[in-house]
């Protein structure tokens, strides 16, 4: 049995553009529309940071505190299933940052991914087909992170081992003298841990691809077909011998040149390399699947559907595949979902057409927000 993570109630202070504000959310489908610039992806940041305890959009916190100010807090009230959860995260300039979970403050902040999952689906994700491997292992990492704790500690002891191995390369580089006793504990620390992040990456996408096969095609209307290998080295060997085969090269180059850091995912459609051949709106339709599928495989491992937050729906994307995606998350995603939107009117139309239930917002550039209505079907 499969149960909902739900936000409630959202409080603001010195976030970004909001000086102070509280949110109430009473409907499974909740549409904040207003203007560019209004505020509407904020609040969408601000659910992504109770859940994961950092910003989508700026990795640095003390950014996102509203000009001028030297501190910021976030709360919220979920319900996790049948219990409840509050979470503040608070930020002041020069400090640690404080994350608490009912009134209790985590001793490290990766105890609390997972706890609520959440997909966001955003313009900016458009960097995970124009950009470099480092941000499709992210999205990749991210998925299992939230699924797997175990998983999150061998990834970060993983980093931990990689650096403290490339320094060492740095440190030796251009010297005749043997590495060997020196870098040896790293190699095994990396080898163990990079097999079973490796095995794990597998296991993963055994489960993720189908996934998003079906939904892509639920999307698109069946009008191309999608792809996703993942590459690694280690298909090739394994990751001892990995290390060992490079360690000359990797002492010149001073860094570590194999390994599961490198593993790379590549899209295709129908057959072909989705950066160089795919519209704009194909490529938004395959971002679009990647998140549903994610959020598919956190429902079914984790037993709680995630909250999904869509943002700037429209953005590349005509309208029936904007409504192929509201169908499909009407009919096979049961948890809560926020949509932001330029119009006030078209996605509570275009909701109501597909019998889906809701609340309206709209978010205005003087920093008010006003619930509109709610649009109930018949």
């Amino acid at each position: 049995m499969t149960a909902n993570i739900t936000i409630h109630k959202l409080s603001l202070y010195n976030f970004k553009c909001y000086i102070e504000g509280t949110f109430e959310f009473n409907e499974r489908i909740v549409c904040l529309l207003g203007e560019n610039g209004s505020g509407k992806t904020n609040l969408l940041d601000a659910i992504h940071y109770l859940c994961f305890s950092k910003s989508y959009f700026n990795s640095i916190d003390f950014q996102n505190i509203t000009f001028g100010e030297d501190q910021t807090s976030i709360s919220g009230v979920f319900s996790r299933g049948e219990y409840p959860e509050e979470i503040i995260c608070a930020i002041r300039k020069n400090q640690r940052k404080i994350v608490k979970r009912n009134h209790k403050e985590y001793d490290r902040l990766a105890d609390h991914i997972g706890l609520l999952p959440l997909v966001m689906i955003t313009p900016y994700d458009s960097e995970l087909i124009l950009d470099g491997s480092e941000v499709r292992r992210k999205f990749l990492d991210a998925t299992i992170s939230q699924s797997s704790s175990r998983y999150l500690h061998q990834l970060v002891a993983y980093n931990h081992a990689l650096q403290q191995r490339n320094n060492l390369l740095k440190q030796f580089s251009g010297k005749s003298s043997d590495i060997t006793e020196f870098i040896e504990p790293w190699d095994m620390q990396l080898a163990q841990l990079g097999n079973h992040i490796f095995e794990e990456r597998k296991r993963f996408f055994a489960t993720f691809l189908p996934l998003f096969e079906e939904i892509y095609t639920a999307i698109s209307g069946k009008k191309e077909l999608p792809g996703i290998s993942y590459d690694s080295d280690l298909e090739i060997d394994n990751m001892e011998h990995l290390l060992l085969k490079n360690r000359d090269r990797d002492r010149m180059l001073e860094r570590t040149t194999a390994g599961i850091h490198r593993d790379e995912l590549v899209f295709t459609l129908d057959g072909q390399p989705l950066k160089k051949f795919a519209s704009q709106g194909q490529q938004k339709s395959f971002l679009i699947a990647l998140k549903l599928a994610q959020c598919q495989f956190l429902r079914d491992i984790k037993h709680f559907s995630p909250i999904l937050l869509l943002d700037d729906l429209f953005d590349k994307v005509d309208e029936s595949r904007v409504t192929n995606l509201l169908h499909w998350i009407g009919n096979h995603h049961q948890g809560q979902v926020f949509i932001t939107d330029t119009d006030l009117h078209r996605i509570p139309v275009l909701l109501n057409s597909l019998g889906l239930s809701g609340e309206s917002w709209k978010i205005e550039r003087n920093l008010a927000a006003t619930r509109i209505n709610e649009f109930v079907t018949e």
